[in-house]
């Protein structure tokens, strides 16, 4: 009995030390300097699952051409950087058996910057920020016509262009780890418009059937000033 009672004060004093041990490895648990944000372009979804097409209203032209952003931010001052990425390509052709007309249409953006970010409240977070812009765009076009004769006209067009501008976003916490967010703009690019018409034609109807090429090339210079409202959203994950 004794040995137990022993055994039992030895508990309880040794408790406190147990106690202080605990608490100092949680106080020293370190809290993360930044968080990082990576989200989604959603508005084709949410347009899918709520019918926008066929409701009959016409609906605010979604300009921003950036699928995936992402953005990291020091927790103490909301100072990050911001990236964001658009790439699309398509191609398509048709043929009626006189005509036969191939497109190939490839579209790049990109774009880095700085932005400050604010806590608003426990569900709502908002920022403001500066981007550097990198567009790209590349379109081709064959068209062959059979007849008599065979003309081919091949049109290629390269569009790039350089710029930059202000933004501001405004984010809602679902929970700790998703949030749903959009974003406004206003940004302005200059660059080069470069376009070459190549027309090929042989003649059927002599017997050496010659085939003439008649190439052109020209060059322009494009500006842009594009507002983006906010109508797009993004899908965010925290972490």
């Amino acid at each position: 009995m004794r040995k137990l009672t022993l055994l039992a004060l030895t508990l309880i004093a040794s408790f406190p030390s147990f106690a202080q041990t605990d608490s100092t490895t949680t106080r020293n648990i370190p809290h993360p300097r930044y968080e990082q944000y990576i989200g989604v372009q959603i508005n084709e979804l949410v347009q899918q699952v709520l019918n926008f097409n066929n409701s009959g209203t016409t609906n605010t032209v979604n300009n921003n051409p950036y699928l995936l952003v992402y953005s990291v931010n020091s927790v103490k001052s909301g100072w990050g950087i911001r990236l964001g990425v658009g790439f699309s390509s398509n191609t398509n052709s048709s043929n009626d058996g006189i005509t036969q007309t191939n497109n190939n249409i490839t579209d790049m953006h990109f774009r880095l910057g700085i932005e400050k970010a604010f806590r608003l409240s426990a569900k709502w977070s908002a920022g403001v920020g500066l981007d550097g812009l990198y567009n790209n765009n590349n379109d081709k076009t064959t068209n062959t016509i059979s007849s008599t004769d065979t003309t081919t006209t091949t049109t290629k067009t390269k569009i790039y262009s350089y710029g930059g501008g202000a933004m501001g976003w405004l984010r809602y916490y679902v929970n700790k780890r998703i949030l749903i967010g959009t974003e406004s703009s206003f940004y302005y690019t200059a660059g080069k418009q470069n376009e070459t018409i190549q027309i090929t034609s042989r003649n059927f109807n002599l017997q050496t059937r010659p085939v003439t090429t008649n190439t052109t090339a020209t060059s322009n210079d494009t500006k842009q000033g594009v507002f983006s409202v906010p109508v797009t959203l993004y899908l965010i994950l925290k972490f």
